[in-house]
C-alpha cells in the first residue's frame, strides 16, 4: 500500500470455469484470502530490525509484508480478495521511536489522507506504538480521530516499556488518566485493545494502572463539546441559518472494558536497547517482558450520566488534514499551539534520549 496501482474493475469475467469461483461458496474464498493474504515480517536481505532497537517486538522484527501475487490472478480475485487484504491488515505507526516512514503524526496523517474512499472504508485495523508524552492529555489521538478517513473499527494502542516516563532511570510508572477521559473515538471504532508492557519486576506496578484505566468509558462518534458547552462544530452560520445535520452529530455509544478479560503473556528481548546498556538491566543479554492487554467494546447508547460527569473533552492539535469544523478556536490560537507543540516535542525528545540521528543509524 505504499504505491498505488489503478485498475479497472468495472468489467471483469465471472471465472465460472474456475473451482475457487465456480464452485466454493464465498464464505470459503475469504478464507481462502485471509490465509494466502496473511501478513509477515519481511527479514531477509538486510531488512530485519535490528534486535536492540525500540521497536523491535514479537510480531515486528521486520517490515510488516504480505503476498499480493493471489490478488494479480485476474480481475475477480483482485475484487474479491483486496477487501479480505485489507480487513485483515493490520497498520501500524509510531509515535515516536519507530522505523522510518512510520513514525510521528505527520506519516500517519499523510497515509490516511491519501486513501481511497473504498479503501479507507475496507482498512479495519490500525496500531499506535505510543509514547508517553504523545499519549497522556489526549490531543494528538483527537488530531488523529478528526481525520476524515481515519475509521477502523479496531485500534490497538500499545505502551511498550521504554515508553513509560523516565524508564532510563528505572522510576516508578506513571500514566495520567486525561487522554481516557477525553477520548471520543472515530465513528465506526467498535474495539479498542490497549497494551501495557515493562520488565516482569515491575509488574504489580503495571497492573495497578491497568486496573484503574479498566473502568473508564469512552465516547464514540458525536460532536466534541468546548468548556461552555457549544460543540466544536457548532459554528454559528454567516447567513443566520440552522446548524447542518454534520454539525449535530449524536454519538454512535461508547466502549466498555467491563467484564473483558486481560490477556497477558511474556517475552524476552535485548538488555540492550537503542544501542545502550541499561545499569537496571542488570548484566545478562536479555531482559524479560510482561504485556497485559485490556480490551473495550462498542456498547450502543448513551453511558451512565455518572461516567459522563468524569469526561472532559480533548481538544484536538491542529492538523492541515484534519476537516476544519473539528476546530473552533481562532488562527492566532492555533499559531500558538503550534509554537507550543514544537516546543513540547523539543523538550519531550531531549527528556525521553529521542536521537532522531541515532535512529536513522540504526535503520541504516
Amino acid at each position: 500500500m505504499d504505491s498505488t496501482t489503478t485498475i479497472d474493475v468495472s468489467m471483469y469475467d465471472n471465472q465460472l470455469q474456475c473451482p475457487l469461483f465456480g464452485i466454493l461458496p464465498g464464505e470459503i474464498r475469504n478464507e481462502i484470502f485471509a490465509l494466502a493474504l496473511v501478513q509477515f515480517s519481511e527479514e531477509e536481505g538486510g531488512a530485519a530490525y535490528p534486535k536492540d532497537s525500540y521497536w523491535y517486538r514479537p510480531g515486528f522484527t521486520g517490515p510488516r509484508k504480505s503476498s499480493s501475487s493471489l490478488l494479480r490472478a485476474c480481475k475477480l480475485a483482485y475484487v474479491e480478495g483486496q477487501k479480505v487484504f485489507l480487513r485483515e491488515l493490520e497498520w501500524a505507526f509510531w509515535f515516536d521511536r519507530g522505523p522510518a516512514g512510520r513514525t510521528r503524526n505527520h506519516a500517519c496523517e499523510k497515509f490516511f489522507s491519501d486513501l481511497t474512499e473504498q479503501r479507507a472504508r475496507d482498512l479495519n485495523k490500525v496500531r499506535f506504538f505510543t509514547q508517553m508524552y504523545w499519549l497522556e492529555d489526549g490531543r494528538n489521538l483527537a488530531r488523529l480521530f478528526a481525520q476524515p478517513k481515519f475509521r477502523p473499527e479496531v485500534l490497538t494502542i500499545t505502551v511498550r516499556y521504554s515508553d513509560w516516563w523516565y524508564w532510563e532511570s528505572d522510576e516508578p510508572l506513571r500514566m495520567k488518566e486525561d487522554w481516557l477521559r477525553g477520548f471520543r473515538g472515530p465513528r465506526g471504532l467498535r474495539e479498542l485493545r490497549v497494551e501495557y508492557e515493562t520488565l516482569v519486576g515491575k509488574r504489580e506496578e503495571m497492573m495497578r494502572i491497568v486496573g484503574r484505566n479498566k473502568g473508564w468509558k469512552l465516547v464514540v462518534g458525536g460532536s466534541a463539546r468546548r468548556d461552555d458547552g457549544r460543540g466544536w462544530r457548532e459554528r454559528e452560520r454567516e447567513d443566520g441559518g440552522e446548524k447542518g445535520e454534520e454539525e449535530q452529530e449524536e454519538e454512535e455509544g461508547y466502549l466498555s472494558a467491563e467484564g473483558t478479560e486481560l490477556v497477558e503473556w511474556t517475552w524476552k528481548g535485548a538488555s540492550k536497547l537503542g544501542g545502550q546498556t541499561w545499569a537496571h538491566h542488570g548484566e545478562g543479554e536479555t531482559v524479560e517482558y510482561v504485556v497485559v492487554m485490556d480490551t473495550w467494546r462498542f456498547v450502543e447508547g448513551r453511558m451512565s450520566e455518572e461516567d459522563w460527569a468524569k469526561r472532559v473533552e480533548s481538544r484536538p492539535l491542529p492538523s492541515v488534514y484534519a476537516h476544519p469544523h473539528n476546530f473552533w478556536w481562532s488562527e492566532d490560537e492555533e499559531e500558538e499551539e503550534e509554537e507550543e507543540e514544537e516546543e513540547e516535542e523539543e523538550e519531550d525528545d531531549d527528556e525521553n534520549y529521542n536521537d532522531d540521528e541515532e535512529e536513522e543509524e540504526d535503520d541504516d
